[in-house]
Order: structure tokens, then sequence, then C-alpha cells
């Protein structure tokens, strides 16, 4: 009788544990894609989010509650200091604030995908572009990765990068 309620007792206590990182999805990532455009000199960036992650952190900094599928100029705005904040790509320390241009909400997958752009300077060889992805980390520490795949012809083919709460800014130099 006792080994069964020493049983119960343990599965018991791995269900709660399992339990207390229950929510509506258990995964918490992200994923970006950062290109550069030398036709055009600029950097490409899309960022996948889970959209309540998202609306729960950008309602967290806002007066008010932002509606992704009717945004005004104002919540563009907010969406552009969130990522200011949040996501930050340097190249030789030179801060490049990501642009709005467009946001795909997946309502059926609750996904956003958010993409930005921003003129730079001709990057050249020697150059250091450095990304730091601090998405979410704020609200789910260890359990939020950020993948991050950044291409920058003639210099970078294609490199996979994975943004940890104790690791999210990486250097590459050019």
């Amino acid at each position: 009788m006792k080994l069964k309620f020493y049983q119960s007792s343990i599965i018991a206590g791995i269900l709660l544990f399992c339990m207390s990182f229950a929510s509506p999805h258990p995964i918490k990532l992200t994923s970006s894609l950062i290109e550069y455009n030398s036709e055009t000199a600029k950097l490409q960036i899309e960022c996948r989010v889970f959209t309540d992650d998202f609306t729960n952190s950008i309602n967290e900094t806002l007066s008010k509650n932002i509606d992704l599928t009717n945004l005004s100029n104002e919540d563009k705005k907010d969406i552009e200091n969130y990522f200011r904040s949040y996501y930050v790509i340097t190249i030789n320390e030179q801060g490049f604030p990501l642009k709005f241009e467009t946001l795909k909400v997946l309502e059926e997958h609750n996904v956003c995908i958010f993409k930005f752009s921003q003129g730079t300077s001709t990057i050249k060889k020697g150059d250091q572009l450095c990304v730091e992805n601090r998405l979410f980390f704020k609200e789910f520490s260890f359990l939020q990765t950020n993948a991050i795949t950044v291409r920058i012809p003639r210099f970078v083919e294609e490199v996979y990068l994975e943004a940890m709460s104790t690791d999210y800014s990486f250097p590459i130099d050019l």
C-alpha cells in the first residue's frame, strides 16, 4: 500500500511540475531572417513570433492594447520602438533601428510575420555586423529561444544563430 501511495505521489509531483510550464503553446520560439540586399544597400529583416506572446509583451509596455489586425500609424511606431529595445542590429557599432514595413497575421497558426528594412552604407570586408535578439527573454527566461539566419552575399552565405537568455548577442566579422 505504501508503495502505491509513493508512486502516486511521484506521478502527481511530475504532473504538477509539467503543468507549471503550461501555456497556450509550450514552445517559446521566434524565427528571423536577416538579409543584406547589395543592390539597394538595405538590411531586410523578417521576424516570426507567436501572436499571443508578442501582444502580451508589447501590451505591457503600452498604455493601450494593440490590435495587430488593424494597425494605426501610432501602432507601427510602437512596434518599431518595441523592436528597437529588444532586437538590435549594428554595423561597426552604428545602430540600424528597424523600420516597419509590413505585418502578416496568421490567426489559424497564432503567428505574426513582421517585415522591417533599413538602409545602410555599403557593407565591405572587415566590417562587423552584430545581432542582439532579446525578444521575450524578460517574459519567458530560459524557456525562450530565438533562431536567427543571416545572409550577406559575398561575405556570409548563410549562418544560423540561436539566441538564448544567457547568450543573445552575436558579432559576425565580414
